[in-house]
């Protein structure tokens, strides 16, 4: 059997949005998984003011 899956969603995910405790956890939480040897996948809503091209 394959690594385990996980989809991970949230509103806001540091560096995309000004940085909060909350947007800081939801970008350590995901890394923190990988670590451990699981496949993970984190998406959040394109919001008008994230640029792509600064990320």
């Amino acid at each position: 059997m394959g690594a385990k899956r996980i989809l991970f969603i949230n509103q806001e995910i540091s560096p995309y949005l000004p940085s909060t405790e909350i947007s800081k956890l939801c970008r350590e939480l995901p890394q923190g998984i990988l670590e451990r040897g699981r496949e993970i996948r984190a998406f959040m809503p394109k919001y008008g003011s994230v640029n792509e091209r600064r990320n």
